[in-house]
């Protein structure tokens, strides 16, 4: 849910951030990251940033693959690999046959019928049994949730949001749907983005809390069925299940025609899809995947690409040419610092690392130039 809240909040920064004059000039033909690092970066540069820009795909793929798979086991009784298959192979027949107004609109209706059930659903709760469950469900979840003299939670909210920031600002998704929006309405729609994504979460954290309250103390897709089967059967269940699959396509798609527009011919593109697909099963096979162990091993990359993504995206700073080297080397250090203390040092590490030698690389390159 934190995520969730910070990816809301990361949408009002960008919003904030970016500079309509700059952004007009490739609004129609390509998104605006990608015309940025085409125009500012060459030599190692662009091409350790090219190769980020294709992995952070495994990212989303992995997680709507771990949901898939949790909805395999527990919903239909199927096996995954042979659910997997048959949905890899439905994802590249949508991607070949629908336009991308068509995407466009499946992504509309996504937004309207989720905003439209997690709306819905604690209404109708509160209103047939009132919200004391909501609030017995925080009691009963941890009595000292909000409970801030710990340094180690504030430290936790602070990396979340700074690693959100960092997966936001370099997401080729969201910089794919960007370029569809008239100039003079990308703030606005970034700030309605973000505040209906923080209602959205809110909306969750109570559907949550209900299932606390029922008796469910064990993983998050054990919260989310206690409700559906418990609480609250039926219809919800199948508008659940519809939901999901909705945002797990119309997520994967986009991601397809925005990692597309990175190729200049198909045949590579194709090639990476190939490839994606064998990364993706070996991963399956050989790994046991969660989704938050998902979302810890990217955040390093994220984290570390924040301070190299605010000056390439909103400064007009000349990227020194040793930068994609302070990116791999704070990566490895924090990692290293992860395994042997903690994940949040870690991750603290890897950002003020690249924080301050990104900024001392830079400053250098300016003094130089004048």
């Amino acid at each position: 849910m934190l995520r969730k809240l910070a990816t809301a909040l990361s949408f009002i920064i960008l919003g904030s951030l970016l500079n309509k004059s700059d952004y007009t000039q490739n609004q129609h033909t390509q998104s605006f990251l990608l015309f940025t690092i085409q125009r500012k970066l060459s030599g190692m540069n662009l091409k350790v940033i090219r190769l980020f820009y294709l992995l952070t795909g495994i990212e989303i793929w992995l997680i709507q693959l771990i949901s898939i798979s949790v909805l395999s086991e527990i919903m239909l009784n199927i096996p995954v690999p042979i659910t997997l298959f048959f949905f890899l192979i439905g994802i590249l027949f949508l991607d070949r046959i629908m336009s991308v107004k068509s995407i466009l609109w499946l992504e509309i209706l996504f937004i309207i019928a989720l905003f439209s059930l997690l709306i819905f659903i604690p209404i109708y709760y509160f209103v047939q049994n009132g919200a004391n469950t909501v609030y017995e469900g925080i009691r009963l979840y941890h009595p000292y949730l909000f409970y801030f003299k710990n340094s180690e939670i504030l430290l936790f909210y602070v990396i979340i949001q700074l690693a959100v920031l960092g997966q936001v600002f370099f997401d080729k998704s969201t910089w794919y749907l960007i370029a569809f929006i008239k100039p003079k309405k990308v703030r606005r729609s970034l700030f309605s983005s973000g505040l209906i994504l923080a209602l959205l979460t809110l909306s969750f954290t109570a559907i949550l809390m209900i299932a606390l309250y029922s008796g469910s103390f064990g993983q998050f897709q054990v919260l989310i069925f206690t409700f559906l089967y418990e609480v609250q059967p039926g219809f919800l269940t199948f508008a659940f299940l519809v939901i999901v699959l909705l945002a797990i396509v119309t997520t994967l798609l986009v991601d397809m025609r925005a990692t597309k527009r990175f190729f200049v011919t198909k045949r590579p593109y194709y090639f990476y899809l190939i490839g994606l697909m064998i990364i993706l099963f070996t991963c399956f096979l050989s790994i046991d995947l969660t989704i938050l162990g998902v979302i810890y091993s990217f955040a390093f990359l994220h984290i570390t690409m924040l301070p190299f993504m605010l000056i390439l995206l909103f400064t007009n700073r000349h990227i020194h040419k040793h930068s994609w080297l302070v990116i791999f080397l704070s990566i490895i250090i924090g990692i290293g610092i992860g395994l042997s203390f903690n994940t949040l040092y870690g991750l603290a590490t890897s950002f003020i690392i690249s924080s301050i030698y990104q900024l001392m690389l830079q400053t250098e390159t300016i003094e130089k130039n004048t």
